[in-house]
């Protein structure tokens, strides 16, 4: 996979009363297609291995593949729930997901991804989940810091 893209992920969640906020750069790769995209970047996890997700975009749609020691899929659709499905090293389970919220500025160049859902188990209300996603071409970071 080419990387010509510096990727930050943060993320904001609330999960049973719990605040977390989680940063992280790595890189990545982005292809426009048509008036959607995809992004594929990977992630050192905490126990050493690397997981790989691959976001993709459509109108109003998300959907999220991550693979590695945690695998992940989700489709958000705001305002529509959706079962996605984890597997984790301790056992694998279904969480409901409803997006409250997608917005995207995201051209061939980079931009913004920002998205946020509500989690459900068993439609027991679990926590909100809030994702900051900045893509920038490598070349245009590197002007940027040589700006400054």
């Amino acid at each position: 996979m080419k990387e010509d893209y510096l990727v930050t992920i943060v993320t904001r969640q609330e999960i049973e009363g719990e605040r977390e906020l989680l940063e992280v750069t790595t890189h990545g790769h982005l292809e426009v297609e048509g008036e959607g995209y995809t992004l594929i970047y990977t992630e050192q996890e905490e126990d050493g291995t690397e997981s790989t997700t691959k976001l993709q975009t459509e109108k109003g749609r998300i959907t999220v593949n991550r693979e590695g020691s945690i695998a992940t899929y989700m489709v958000i659709e705001k305002e529509i729930r959706n079962l996605s499905h984890h597997v984790t090293p301790y056992g694998s389970f279904s969480m409901g997901v409803c997006g409250t919220e997608i917005e995207s500025d995201m051209t061939e160049e980079g931009g913004k991804l920002r998205f946020r859902y509500a989690t459900d188990i068993e439609r027991s209300p679990l926590g909100i989940i809030e994702f900051e996603i900045t893509v920038k071409r490598k070349n245009n970071y590197r002007a940027e810091q040589e700006e400054l």
